[in-house]
């Protein structure tokens, strides 16, 4: 089986000169300091980027990106939010740490919900959309890690939340 037929799907890679991608939020990753987070949309889809402040020694600055076209944002937020409920609450029965969903052929999102045992146990969604292939290391999947962190300290809860409302207004 050869690497395009198992992840066909490619979006573009992030640049910051690149008129398509519209950035709603940047910051310094506080667990990777030598790293910024970018997320944006691109035709359709959100993006997040982990980006080198500085080039690597082959001059390049992308570390990965992460994508999925915009339909799955509200079940995304709808993932958090469950995981943050007790199951009489509505959210995931005990023992739940995933979710998956395909609402077309080319994204198949996976979130992984625990800690992060090399990173001091931080909690944290584990993104995989097992439809499109990594940037860096082509013959693997896409993947993110998304850190508590980032959602609460950095306010990138309220960002997602501000897409998944320009999306439903028709304004991205």
């Amino acid at each position: 089986m050869t690497t395009q037929s198992r992840y066909p799907y490619q979006l573009k890679l992030y640049d910051p000169n690149d008129s398509d991608f519209t950035v709603h939020c940047r910051f310094n990753d506080p667990l990777f300091p030598e790293d910024d987070l970018i997320v944006s949309t691109c035709q359709g889809y959100l993006c997040f980027t982990s980006w080198a402040i500085k080039p690597d020694p082959r001059g390049k600055y992308l570390i990965g990106q992460f994508e999925f076209s915009l339909p799955y944002l509200k079940w995304l937020l709808g993932v958090i939010a469950r995981f943050k409920l007790t199951p009489d609450q509505g959210g995931y029965p005990p023992g739940t740490m995933y979710d998956i969903v395909q609402l077309d052929k080319e994204n198949e999102v996976y979130v992984f919900r625990g800690a992060h045992h090399g990173n001091h146990g931080l909690m944290r969604y584990r993104l995989e959309n097992r439809k499109r292939r990594s940037y860096v290391n082509p013959i693997v999947q896409q993947e993110f890690e998304l850190y508590d962190v980032y959602l609460d300290t950095h306010g990138l809860m309220q960002v997602l939340l501000d897409i998944q409302r320009q999306y439903e207004d028709g304004q991205i």
